[in-house]
């Protein structure tokens, strides 16, 4: 069973990395932007009430895609930080009349995740037990611990114990807003499930597809077409 839930996708982030005169989310793959294709899988779930897309206070791109008309769909303007976005977008939905018990959060630079990663995690996280829930897998590359100045090699790091973690994320509605509350000013987190553990919650890693990546340089587009098509998503 899955409780219903409203979603967040962060997006007011200006992709410096990606180096293009638009942000990456709105790069085209197939003729769909990546935010489209990273929001068709929440969108399968009759459970998703709602999703809030918090975007810059100067990006007006997202006005021209027509598919994003949809009663499901609110933009909001983000901040300059993930996290100041995701916290604007937590009161959006508090100050709401939604009904809902969780909330999920997913990077808009994500378009292969899978309905079914997406599924298995809602419902195991739904049965209760813990705070929190994210998709992951386990490192399988070498790790090593560099000195910042030189680049020299420290040592290598046991991989045995470490996963890489992706979106979307999964929170109890009422351990999220509580962790913003308390949040202090300007501290900031690479991701919502850091935020939790901090204070403690629990959480806990479902093993997710490791094609699940996230769009960061510009040749990530073409391994991100190769990946959805693979998946039968476009053709």
């Amino acid at each position: 069973m899955i409780y219903p839930f409203v979603a967040i996708l962060p997006s007011a982030g200006v992709g410096k990395r990606f180096k293009s005169d638009k942000p990456k989310q709105y790069s085209l793959i197939d003729n769909k932007t990546v935010m489209e294709i990273s929001l068709e899988p929440l969108l399968d779930f009759s459970e998703c009430l709602g999703i809030c897309i918090p975007v810059a206070p100067e990006d007006t791109h997202w006005k021209s895609i027509e598919s994003l008309d949809n009663p499901k769909i609110n933009f909001i303007k983000g901040g300059k930080t993930r996290t100041i976005s995701v916290q604007r977008a937590v009161n959006y939905w508090k100050t709401s009349s939604v009904d809902y018990q969780n909330i999920l959060i997913h990077d808009s630079a994500r378009p292969c995740v899978r309905s079914s990663d997406i599924r298995a995690m809602l419902e195991d996280f739904c049965s209760g037990g813990h705070d929190g829930a994210v998709l992951g897998s386990p490192v399988s590359d070498t790790l090593k611990k560099i000195d910042p100045k030189n680049l020299d090699v420290i040592r290598t790091v046991d991989r045995k114990d470490l996963w890489k973690v992706y979106t979307p994320q999964v929170f109890e509605r009422g351990i999220l807003e509580a962790v913003f509350e308390k949040l202090e000013e300007g501290k900031e987190f690479t991701d919502e499930s850091g935020m939790l553990e901090e204070s403690l919650g629990q959480i806990k890693t479902h093993l997710g597809s490791t094609d699940n990546i996230k769009i960061t340089h510009p040749e990530d587009l073409n391994l991100v077409k190769s990946i959805l098509t693979a998946q039968g998503r476009i053709f």
